[in-house]
C-alpha cells in the first residue's frame, strides 16, 4: 500500500526538490501543498465539529429522556440528526485521507534514490549489494534496518565514500547521490533515526532528537487549544474523560513514532502538525457558533428547495420504512423478530416467530426492499448486491 501511494507522492516530492534543491524544504512545501489541497475538507470538518458542539445539549437531553430505552434513544437521535441536517461522521473524512498520505511519506523517505534521484531498479540493486559488502567487510554486521531501508544506507555510504561504488560504472548515479542535500539546517541527516543515546553529543544529534519532541509538543498545543475552543463554544457540554485521554495519547504516540523511524517522517509530522495548528486557529476564528448555526439553517433550506433530503434524512426514512414493514419493530432489535405472514385458516394474518437464520433473511429482505423504494423515489439506480 505504501508503495502504491508513494509513487504519486514521490513525483510531487521530486518536483519540490527540483525547486528547492533541499530535502527538508521539499518536505515543507509538500506538506503545505497537501494542506492546501485538503483545506476544503478541513473546512467541512471544522463546520461539522462546530455544529456537533452546538448540537450536544440536545443530544444530552435525549440521553436523559431515554436513559432506560437504548433502542428508542437511537431512533430519536437519528431523527434529531435528520431534522438538524447534521452528519456525525463528516468530521472523520480528513483523518481517513491523511493516513494514506502518511503511508506514502514513509515510502518516499525510505526510498529517496527511487523517488528523488530517480535511479533505475538495476542500479539500486547493485548499489545495495555493494553497500552490504561494505558492512560485512572485515567481519562487520549488516545494520538491523538495512533490508527495510537499503536506499537510506546507500545514500550515507556513497556520500561518505563515493570511491567504493566505482565498480557500478555509473558516475552519474554516484554524483547525483553525492550532491543529494538531505540535511536539515545543513547538519541534520533526515535519514537518521533520532535517539536519546547518540554516539556523540553535538548540534546535529541535539537537533535530531528535538524533531520528535517538537512533533509531540505541537500536537499537544493543538489538542489543548481545541479543547479550550470547544469548551468556550459549548460550556455546558459534559466532560468526555475517555475521549480526552485519547487526545493526549496521540501526541505521545507521535513522539514514539518519530523516535522509531527516520527523521524525515518526524519532520513531516512536525510540519503537518504546525500547519494544522495554524489552520485550526483560523477556522475556529471564522466558524463561530452563530456562523455555524446560520450555515446549518441555509443547508436545510437548500434541501427543502431541492426537495431532496440529506444523507441522515434518507437514512431515517429508510429506517422508518423498515420499521413500518416490520410492524413497528426495528430490524436491528435484539431477540426474535415477529413477522406478519398469510394464514390459510383465516382471511387475516398471524404472527410467526422466526428462527435466527430466517430472521436475518427477513431483515435483509426488508432492507433490500426499502433501498429499492428509496432508489425509485429519488431517481437513483438500484443495484441489488445482497448475495
Amino acid at each position: 500500500m505504501s508503495e502504491i501511494i508513494g509513487y504519486p507522492l514521490g513525483w510531487v516530492m521530486w518536483l519540490m526538490y527540483q525547486i528547492t534543491h533541499n530535502y527538508a524544504w521539499a518536505i515543507i512545501l509538500f506538506t503545505l501543498i497537501t494542506k492546501i489541497l485538503l483545506f476544503p475538507l478541513s473546512v467541512k470538518q471544522q463546520k461539522s465539529s462546530a455544529a456537533m458542539t452546538a448540537f450536544q445539549p440536545k443530544l444530552e437531553k435525549l440521553k436523559k429522556q431515554y436513559a432506560n430505552n437504548q433502542q428508542k434513544l437511537q431512533e430519536e437521535q437519528m431523527k434529531l440528526y435528520s431534522e438538524e441536517g447534521i452528519n456525525p461522521m463528516a468530521s472523520c473524512l480528513p483523518l481517513f485521507i491523511q493516513f494514506p498520505i502518511l503511508y506514502g511519506i514513509f515510502d518516499v523517505v525510505y526510498r529517496p534514490i527511487t523517488h528523488i534521484i530517480r535511479a533505475g531498479k538495476d542500479v539500486i540493486a547493485q548499489a545495495t549489494e555493494i553497500t552490504r559488502g561494505i558492512f560485512t567487510a572485515n567481519g562487520g554486521a549488516v545494520p538491523s534496518y538495512f533490508e527495510a531501508r537499503p536506499e537510506i544506507y546507500i545514500v550515507k555510504e556513497v556520500q561518505k565514500n563515493p570511491g567504493a561504488f566505482a565498480e557500478l560504472n555509473n558516475p552519474e548515479f554516484v554524483e547525483k547521490i553525492s550532491d543529494f542535500n538531505n540535511k536539515l539546517f545543513g547538519v541534520v541527516d533526515l535519514g537518521d533515526i533520532p535517539t536519546f543515546h547518540p554516539e556523540v553529543w553535538n548540534a546535529a544529534s541535539i537537533l535530531l532528537m528535538m524533531i520528535p519532541v517538537m512533533s509531540g509538543l505541537i500536537q499537544l498545543v493543538m489538542t489543548i487549544y481545541t479543547q479550550i475552543r470547544s469548551k468556550k463554544m459549548n460550556p455546558d457540554a459534559p466532560s468526555m474523560a475517555g475521549m480526552n485521554v485519547m487526545f493526549y495519547i496521540m501526541p505521545l504516540f507521535s513522539v514514539w513514532i518519530a523516535f522509531k523511524y527516520p527523521a524525515g517522517i518526524g519532520f513531516y509530522w512536525t510540519m503537518s502538525s504546525l500547519f494544522s495548528l495554524i489552520q485550526s486557529v483560523v477556522l475556529y476564528h471564522v466558524y463561530t457558533p452563530e456562523y455555524v448555526a446560520s450555515l446549518v439553517e441555509k443547508d436545510k433550506q437548500k434541501r427543502k428547495k431541492k426537495n431532496r433530503p440529506g444523507m441522515m434524512e434518507r437514512y431515517q426514512q429508510l429506517l422508518d420504512e423498515q420499521m413500518a414493514q416490520n410492524g413497528g419493530k426495528s430490524p436491528s432489535r435484539s431477540g426474535a423478530v415477529t413477522a406478519k405472514v398469510s394464514s390459510d385458516d383465516d382471511d387475516g394474518s398471524s404472527d410467526v416467530k422466526l428462527s435466527k437464520a430466517k430472521q436475518k433473511e427477513y431483515e435483509r429482505a426488508l432492507i433490500r426492499e426499502a433501498r429499492r423504494r428509496q432508489a425509485e423515489k429519488y431517481g437513483d439506480e438500484f443495484i441489488d448486491d445482497d448475495d
